[in-house]
């Protein structure tokens, strides 16, 4: 499957416009099939996690990682890669199974999912798990640390960008309200947020906790 050519990142280089082709579809439609599969199995083997939040968001997350991030897995902390923020941190599995399969580490790794000593919690650490660059828990903390990330990258004259999928039910919350009004204060142009709208958070239907 085509993906991105890290050498295209050199400071304060502009992007060019791909066309998408019938055939780029097609590939990132098989390959968010098979993280769902790993979503499914990972859960299962676990007997714990939220496969419902992770798989809604598995398009979002497959176009990122097999077409639009600038990453290289032989290297995680590359200064010059695209950075991916998981607001929705309870959706890591889908995250993992990304990582996993762009080869930050091995596939059969997935089922170490919420084990005792595990690389691959039930929330993404920080510092733990290869590619993973937001520790997330609490809603709604995910878009003020994208906005962090992109002032640093403004300050730092780099090129990279980052992309941050949050949740519907996180919405509610202030502070996503807050980042995004200093996100366009800013100007933060290299900033992408994606709010996954699979219509449901822990209480309820989102209409109707929060209309």
């Amino acid at each position: 499957m085509p993906s991105r050519d890290r050498s295209r990142a050199g400071a304060g280089a502009r992007r060019s416009v791909v066309e998408v082709s019938e055939e780029l579809i097609a590939g990132l439609k098989k390959k968010a099939v098979t993280l769902r599969k790993h979503i499914i199995r990972m859960t299962h083997n676990a007997q714990s996690g939220h496969p419902g939040g992770s798989m809604s968001a598995c398009d979002i997350v497959t176009a990122l990682y097999f077409h639009v991030l600038r990453v290289d897995p032989s290297n995680p902390t590359w200064p010059d890669r695209d950075r991916f923020v998981l607001s929705k941190g309870h959706a890591c599995p889908v995250w993992y199974a990304a990582l996993a399969e762009r080869g930050f580490f091995p596939v059969e790794e997935l089922m170490t999912f919420r084990k005792l000593n595990s690389r691959l919690q039930g929330h993404p650490e920080l510092g733990t798990t290869p590619g993973v660059e937001n520790a997330a828990g609490a809603e709604g903390q995910g878009l003020s640390f994208s906005v962090g990330l992109a002032l640093a990258a403004r300050m730092d004259h780099k090129a990279w960008r980052t992309y941050c999928v949050l949740g519907d039910g996180e919405q509610d919350v202030g502070q996503t309200w807050e980042a995004a009004m200093a996100a366009s204060k800013y100007g933060l142009d290299s900033l992408t947020a994606f709010i996954d709208r699979n219509g449901i958070q822990q209480e309820g239907r989102t209409e109707d906790i929060m209309p």
